[in-house]
């Protein structure tokens, strides 16, 4: 079974008489364990193509599947969980939360899963000691780059 799978996944921006196809008909199967690069010039689609399989977009036709689960007419609750718990996304752009600590952004999806949060901590600072930052663990996001001052 594909972990994603896209079927005739369109999208489409704005209307008629000036609508602009971002993606149009896409197929793609991801199976477990399985890397992807998505590839391609500026204004391709990549990030429409990618924010759709992430459920962060509806397609504009076509169908995704997440674990064999489809999108089409799931609550954004429900989507938001699944993001959490199985889909996994990196954001092009920086998304931290500027009133939290680094160790807290990192632990937050696990607390809004209901980790209590002394193990959601826990797992937050052995995520930033793998990626080899736990150094910056009590360092809020404007002090994370570049020279503090």
């Amino acid at each position: 079974m594909s972990v994603l799978e896209l079927r005739g996944g369109s999208k489409t921006y704005g209307q008629v008489p000036a609508p602009v196809c971002a993606r149009a008909g896409v197929d793609l199967a991801v199976g477990a364990g399985e890397m992807v690069a998505v590839i391609g010039p500026s204004g391709s689609g990549k990030s429409t193509l990618l924010t759709i399989a992430g459920s962060l977009e509806d397609p504009t036709s076509g169908e995704v599947l997440v674990c064999g689960m489809a999108l089409a007419g799931m609550s954004r609750g429900r989507k938001a969980r699944l993001r959490r718990r199985v889909i996994g996304y990196v954001f092009q752009d920086f998304n931290l939360l500027p009133g939290l600590t680094a160790v807290e952004n990192a632990a937050l999806p696990l607390e809004l899963d209901g980790v209590p949060v002394p193990r959601a901590r826990a797992a937050g600072l052995a995520a930033l000691a793998t990626l080899g930052v736990a150094d910056r663990a009590g360092r809020f996001p404007d002090q994370l780059s570049g020279e503090t001052r």
